[in-house]
C-alpha cells in the first residue's frame, strides 16, 4: 500500500533523499524489548562481556532519519524511518510519534542474504506552529518541535527548532559519561556509581510524600552505605548476584538500619522508572541521527553540521545528548518581490514628486 501523503509531496522527495515508489506492509505485531530493573543489570553486564568494547568500532545498529519540510502555508511535513534488526528498531529508546490525526506507521522487513533489517516509517502533516512528540521524563529520547513566522509588509521570516532532550547522563552519572567518552565503557568502573544513584533516586522517591529533615538524614546515611558497599564490588559474579538475589541484596544490604521489611521491595519498584530511563539511554548507544530540513525561501541562519543545495542537514548521535538538551535551529526569509516593487515604485514616485515640488519653488 502506497503512503498517501508521499504523492502530494513527490516534488521535494529526491531533494530530501526520500525514494519513490517504495511499497510497505502494515505492522501487525512486533518484538518488543522490556525495560524492568530485572534487566538492567544483565544488560549491562552484556554489554560489557560482549558488544561495548567494539561498539564505537562499527556503524551504529540503529539509522533514524527525519525528513521535515516546512511550507509557507504553515504546514509541516514530517517523515521518520527506522533501520536496523527488529530489537533495535522496536525498542523504547527513541519512539516515532503516536496518535497524531491522519498520520500513517508502517513497516517491512528486508532480507538480504542471512541480513535481516527491519524498516519503520511514520510520516504525516502537522498542522501546529509546536508539539511535544515525548516528555523529557520518561524513558524514551524526549523531543519536541516549535516553529514560528513572522510577517511583515516586504517579507515574512520562519524560525524552526527541533528539540531533543538531553540525557543528563553527565550530570547525574558522571563515571558513566566519562566512560562512554573515553571508549571504556567495557569496564565496571562505572556500574557501582550507576546502582549506587539509582537507589539513590528510589529513596528519593519513597520519601518524597513524607519529606522530613529526619528523612532526608536517613536517606543520606541509607546512600553513603550503599556507595560504600557497592565500591567493594569489582567482579562480574557479584553482579550476577544481584540480579538473580534482587530483593534479598536489598535485604542484607539494608539490615544493619533495621528498615521496614517491605521496604526493599518498595525501593526496588521505585527505581524502576529510573532503570528504565538510564536503560534507554544505553540503549541510544547504538542508535544514529539524520535529520534533513527544507525551509522556505532562503536560509539566513542555522547549526545545521552540513548543507547541500538547499536542505539542512544535522548528523548525531548518543555524544549529542548526554548532557543538555541539543537543539536543531535554522531560520529563513521570503521575500515578497511583488510588494518590494511597488513599495520601490512608490518611493520613486514619491521623490519625483518632491523634486519637482521644490524645483517650482526654487523657480
Amino acid at each position: 500500500m502506497r503512503i498517501k501523503y508521499v504523492d502530494r509531496y513527490l516534488s521535494i522527495a529526491p531533494r530530501l533523499g526520500i525514494s519513490k515508489g517504495t511499497n510497505f506492509v502494515y505492522r501487525s505485531a512486533t518484538l518488543q524489548k522490556t525495560n524492568s530493573f530485572s534487566n538492567f543489570i544483565p544488560m549491562a553486564l552484556k554489554k560489557i562481556m560482549l558488544y561495548l568494547p567494539v561498539i564505537f568500532m562499527v556503524f551504529s545498529c540503529v539509522e533514524n532519519r527525519i525528513y521535515i519540510h516546512l511550507h509557507p502555508d504553515q504546514q509541516t511535513y514530517f517523515k521518520f524511518e527506522s533501520r536496523g534488526d527488529s530489537t533495535d528498531v522496536f525498542d523504547q529508546d527513541f519512539l516515532h510519534p503516536k496518535n497524531i490525526p491522519g498520520w500513517n506507521s508502517l513497516s517491512k522487513m528486508v532480507e538480504k542474504g542471512a541480513e535481516k533489517n527491519w524498516y519503520l516509517i511514520t510520516e504525516g502533516i502537522l498542522q501546529d506552529t509546536s508539539r511535544v512528540f515525548f516528555y523529557n521524563d520518561r524513558a524514551p529520547l524526549g523531543y519536541s518541535f516549535k516553529k514560528n513566522i513572522t510577517k511583515s509588509w516586504i517579507s515574512a521570516k520562519y524560525d524552526f527548532k527541533l528539540i531533543f532532550s538531553g540525557r543528563r547522563i553527565k550530570t547525574e552519572y558522571p563515571r558513566l559519561h566519562k566512560a562512554i567518552l573515553s571508549e571504556k565503557l567495557d569496564s565496571l568502573d562505572w556500574l557501582p556509581e550507576a546502582l549506587t544513584i539509582l537507589m539513590h533516586k528510589g529513596l528519593e522517591d519513597i520519601a518524597r510524600d513524607s519529606l522530613t529533615s529526619e528523612q532526608s538524614l536517613w536517606n543520606k546515611r541509607l546512600v553513603n552505605h550503599l556507595r560504600n558497599s557497592f565500591a567493594r564490588m569489582t567482579r562480574i559474579e557479584d553482579l550476577e548476584y544481584i540480579q538473580s538475589n534482587r530483593e534479598q541484596f536489598l535485604t542484607d544490604l539494608l539490615k544493619p538500619f533495621n528498615v521496614n521489611k517491605d521496604l526493599p521491595a518498595n525501593l526496588a519498584q521505585h527505581m524502576e522508572k529510573h532503570e528504565q530511563i538510564l536503560k534507554a539511554s544505553m540503549d541510544l548507544n547504538d542508535d544514529s541521527f539524520l535529520i534533513k530540513l527544507l525551509m522556505p525561501g532562503q536560509t539566513i541562519s542555522t547549526n545545521a553540521t552540513n548543507t547541500k543545495k538547499d536542505t539542512l542537514i544535522w548528523n548525531f548521535g548518543l555524544d549529542s545528548l548526554l548532557s543538555d538538551t541539543y537543539t536543531l535551529r535554522a531560520r529563513s526569509i521570503v521575500y515578497a518581490i511583488d510588494r518590494m516593487q511597488k513599495t520601490l515604485i512608490s518611493v520613486g514616485i514619491l521623490l519625483l514628486l518632491l523634486i519637482g515640488n521644490w524645483l517650482r519653488k526654487r523657480s
